[in-house]
């Protein structure tokens, strides 16, 4: 039920007439444990649609805002996406961006990473891979098509015939 100018204007005189009071209300109210878990758990759950939705409304403010936070915390910042980069959700989410940066077409490039990252031998030699850089996913340079997840020497090679 929406508050109406008029108790707007009755809540407000109420507050001026009775300030300390309330205040003192106010503080013992935050200061009781039950009420800080009450808030805790309100805040948990509203609190994120909230920023979100302000974000949405406001995302310049929301841009700037960032911005000035990471200038400020330069550092923490850093510490945070080196840690983010090194982590299994941070390679998958660099690797799928670069895959889409260099033109590969797929209807679920994540699905592909979690394939990817789980073979073990090239599909044309049948050789086991070296290392994480010796694992390379070829496709068609036109149509962007994924054909085979393959060792660094089949991918030179499949270069080399243009197929």
């Amino acid at each position: 039920m929406p508050t109406t100018q008029k108790q707007k204007e009755y809540q407000r005189a109420y507050y001026y007439a009775n300030k300390q009071k309330c205040l003192e209300y106010q503080r013992n109210y935050r200061a009781n444990p039950v009420n800080q878990k009450k808030k805790a758990a309100w805040m948990k759950e509203h609190a994120g649609k909230y920023w979100k939705a302000w974000k949405e409304n406001n995302p310049e403010k929301a841009r700037e805002h960032i911005e000035k936070w990471k200038a400020k915390n330069i550092k923490r910042w850093n510490e945070y996406m080196r840690n983010y980069r090194q982590s299994p959700k941070g390679k998958k989410v660099m690797r799928v961006a670069n895959w889409k940066q260099i033109g590969i077409v797929d209807t679920d490039l994540p699905s592909l990473y979690d394939i990817y990252i789980q073979e073990t031998n090239c599909w044309i030699c049948g050789n086991e891979f070296k290392n994480s850089k010796d694992r390379h996913l070829d496709h068609d340079h036109e149509t962007g098509e994924v054909r085979y997840i393959c060792c660094r020497d089949c991918n030179i090679q499949l270069l080399a015939n243009n197929q």
